[in-house]
């Protein structure tokens, strides 16, 4: 059975990278359950926690209530700043000729 401190020390790394499923840690097999209700109760913690973000954006875009547009646009701008770097890095490139 692990410790108090490894189920925390557990807990905190899957915090900052979350991607596989804690309650099927090898040597927790035990705290299943607990960690189940851990990553349940993280999951909706950090959907609300983006559902007000994203409303607060489409709020400051001027479109209140419109989570979708602002989603697409916040998208679009990701995109458009991916390809900004891209440019940069080929505008750097010594095979780059003005």
């Amino acid at each position: 059975m692990a410790t108090k401190e490894e189920l925390t020390a557990l807990k905190l790394n899957w915090m900052g990278d979350p991607c596989w499923d804690i309650e099927d840690t090898e040597g927790f097999e035990e705290h299943r359950d607990e960690l189940l209700e851990f990553s349940a109760k993280k999951y909706e913690e950090w959907g609300v926690a983006e559902n007000i973000r994203i409303a607060e954006v489409a709020e400051k875009m001027g479109i209140p209530g419109n989570i979708a547009v602002a989603y697409l646009i916040e998208q679009l701008q990701q995109r458009v700043t991916s390809l900004e770097d891209k440019v940069c890095l080929i505008r750097d490139s010594a095979f780059y000729r003005d």
